[in-house]
């Protein structure tokens, strides 16, 4: 763990071939709540020597899966896919940002936090599906360059790792 980094989900839908994430997390995200998230920054804000009022990273296996979920009860019962998002965004699958929108404003507004960055990758091809979320990361919360999960576009790599290529990538 980071020293000023926070998780605040667990698992991942996207169940890349070359990836254990998956398989040792889970298919289904698992969510911290909103309060309990904003509750470890004002801990560490408080009581961490040596904090500066920069959170290096609200995250975990991929940035942008927080509270993201199958819809449909009955399809997640019953779904037999090995990812929620290749070769295409299930029909199902819960594309809303807003969640993790409403947990950054709120944690950037708390007293002594001068940043809050998000370093763990972004899934882009469900990041694209809002544009609300893209907006407010590129305008808060990157320090320096993006990181973009799947890693490959070049189509070829991409198939072998059941991840999204090129094409979903230049909306972003």
């Amino acid at each position: 763990m980071i020293r000023f980094s926070i998780n605040i989900m667990r698992g991942c839908f996207g169940g890349c071939s070359f990836c254990s994430i998956t398989e040792h997390e889970g298919r289904i995200i698992q969510s911290r709540s909103e309060d309990s998230i904003i509750n470890e920054i004002e801990a560490i804000r408080d009581t961490v020597p040596g904090f500066t009022g920069v959170i290096s990273d609200l995250g975990g296996p991929t940035a942008n899966m927080y509270m993201l979920r199958c819809k449909s009860p009955r399809a997640e019962q019953t779904c037999r896919r090995l990812s929620c998002v290749y070769p295409d965004i299930c029909p199902h699958m819960d594309t809303n940002h807003e969640p993790t929108i409403n947990l950054y404003r709120r944690a950037r507004e708390l007293k002594g936090i001068k940043k809050i960055l998000i370093a763990s990758g972004v899934r882009y091809d469900i990041a694209v599906e809002d544009p609300r979320y893209i907006k407010e990361l590129a305008t808060h919360h990157v320090g320096g360059y993006l990181k973009i999960a799947p890693e490959h576009t070049g189509r070829g790599t991409a198939v072998e790792d059941d991840e999204a290529g090129n094409g979903q990538l230049r909306p972003l």
